[in-house]
């Protein structure tokens, strides 16, 4: 953006080091870990543990104590507001047409569009908090100067999953069809990113779903269209950040290579794997249920809160 530094190679170095990391899933992970992780589900009411949170948890000491400090903003209706406004920008017009497409002859559809919408629902989170993770431990060059802290803003909302949010088998890239495989390098080589993401292993439970919807989406990405409102959904998560106040961090628990390496790694996340998968959610949202659907979430908090 700017009137700010280059952030490429923190992007590219990110990346590499996401890539080679360990994935540490919930079933994988240690007495230490796992209470986080269920508090994560708890807190941002999926059922899932979003790729961030499993790289993170490679640097236990940090990943404890940001959690620790971080996640009762996380629990409040501004915060979930800030999210809900993020969502409402993300989709990009027009949305490719699938008018020839009768989706409802897919199988499982239903369970598909729960997925597909709790991913919606927790994408615009990762973006804001991400952002928080880091402002509150490295400190950000923002775009956004001084902004007006929320008043008010520690009304909290209820915890646990919100009902219809649901998980899939996310599909192992070495183990899928060759058909699946095509599609997933095609993601990868079209983003960048050196992995597929867990949405995308996730829709290759539905192959023809993932092949409609990825070749309509494909010409997109990467387009002047879509950088630009990247970049913007960048700068309101940023602003949103701010506004929430989170709290700084201590980073005593990392020594200087570690710090490096997660500065890099959260680089990666914010400034492009998170809002380019937003990006994609919303688009892929509005082919399967329409424009208008894609600007909300079924499963948002700020509107009958003891209904969810």
């Amino acid at each position: 953006m700017e009137g700010r530094r280059d952030r490429t190679k923190d992007i590219e170095r990110g990346m590499k080091i996401i890539a080679n990391l360990p994935d540490i899933m919930p079933d994988q992970a240690d007495e230490r870990i796992k209470p986080v992780y269920e508090s994560i589900q708890q807190t941002l009411r999926v059922p899932i543990v979003n790729l961030i949170f499993r790289t993170l948890a490679n640097y236990p000491d940090y990943f404890l104590h940001l959690w620790e400090q971080l996640s009762l903003k996380l629990r409040t209706k501004a915060f979930e507001q800030a999210a809900d406004n993020l969502r409402n920008e993300a989709l990009l017009k027009p949305v490719p047409d699938v008018s020839e497409v009768d989706w409802e002859n897919i199988h499982d559809i239903n369970k598909l569009r729960s997925f597909n919408d709790t991913i919606h629902y927790v994408l615009p989170k990762l973006l804001i908090l991400t952002t928080a993770f880091e402002e509150s431990t490295f400190g950000l060059d923002a775009e956004n100067g001084s902004s007006n802290q929320i008043k008010n803003a520690s009304e909290e909302i209820p915890l646990g999953a919100a009902k219809g949010t649901t998980k899939v088998k996310m599909i192992d890239p070495d183990k899928a069809s060759d058909r699946v495989q095509d599609l997933f390098e095609s993601i990868k080589e079209s983003h960048g990113h050196p992995l597929v993401s867990s949405y995308f292993r996730g829709l290759g439970n539905w192959p023809d779903f993932l092949e409609e919807t990825w070749n309509r989406l494909q010409p997109i990405v990467g387009t002047s269209v879509y950088e630009e409102r990247k970049h913007k959904l960048i700068a309101r998560a940023e602003l949103a950040s701010q506004q929430l106040s989170f709290p700084k961090l201590k980073t005593t628990m990392l020594n200087e290579e570690q710090s490096s390496e997660v500065h890099a790694i959260i680089a990666a996340f914010r400034l492009k794997f998170i809002p380019e998968m937003l990006l994609d959610v919303a688009l892929i949202k509005a082919m399967l249920d329409g424009s208008e659907a894609a600007s909300s979430s079924p499963f948002s908090a700020t509107g009958a809160v003891s209904e969810q």
